[in-house]
């Protein structure tokens, strides 16, 4: 397996160690520098089909990067496209849900989805349509990425938490995830729809710990927030 460590404090970079040989599928601009007996080529993980899915559904790159080490054992940087904290997580046989824009880069052991989570379009339409996730799954690591910090968060057994959909980066699927337009767990959706426009906390992750309870991956900054804010600041045509 490749060794990843984090290089750096603000804005860090994840270096990974390949031993000959050994692959890593990442992000398509993730590849900051590598060593010369590394080979990268682009490629459509999983097939057109899926690339194009995943692609129109999560927000994640049709085309990826795949990483080689061909020549020898060498060195890869990698850096996430908005500034912020990485995160590298060894998944031991677990199955684990991505937000939009969270992924960097995963070992090829990994296996990549594209699936509907029901839950979150019955909570907020009653059943119908649905927002479509990453899930990885298996044995290895992934590296992700957010805005601002990443904080880890305990889901105790049978209690809840909830989650500002803006804020939340990764989740173990064994957990229950519903969806809001707001805290309140009573009202019609117009009730909700007003609540949330009042209070400008939009759409909420209600996770409960179940009988052995979880950890949640958290950013300190909301992406669409931020992309908001900064847009306010560019001067107007």
């Amino acid at each position: 397996m490749a060794l990843f460590s984090i290089d750096g404090t603000t804005d860090p970079f994840v270096r990974a160690e390949l031993a000959q040989g050994e692959t890593l599928i990442a992000e398509r601009d993730a590849m900051a520098a590598m060593s010369d007996t590394i080979d990268l080529i682009g490629k459509a993980r999983g097939g057109m089909l899926k690339s194009l899915i995943r692609s129109a559904t999560t927000g994640e790159s049709f085309f990826m990067q795949e990483i080689t080490a061909t020549r020898g054992p060498g060195v890869v940087m990698l850096a996430p496209r908005h500034p912020g904290e990485v995160r590298v997580l060894e998944l031991d046989d677990e199955s684990w849900m991505l937000a939009d824009g969270a992924f960097l880069a995963c070992e090829p052991s990994l296996e990549m989805k594209t699936e509907r989570n029901k839950s979150i379009g019955a909570s907020l339409v009653g059943g119908t349509g649905g927002f479509f996730m990453m899930t990885l799954s298996g044995t290895g690591h992934v590296c992700l990425s957010c805005v601002g910090a990443v904080h880890e968060l305990t889901v105790k057994p049978g209690e809840d938490l909830i989650v500002d959909s803006g804020h939340a980066v990764a989740w173990p699927t064994h957990l229950q995830m519903k969806a809001s337009l707001s805290t309140g767990q009573s009202g019609g959706l117009l009730g909700k729809v007003v609540g949330s426009a009042k209070s400008g906390e939009g759409v909420v992750l209600r996770f409960n710990g179940g009988s052995t309870g979880g950890k949640i991956l958290v950013s300190s900054r909301s992406r669409e927030s931020y992309a908001s804010w900064m847009s306010e600041l560019l001067p107007g045509d």
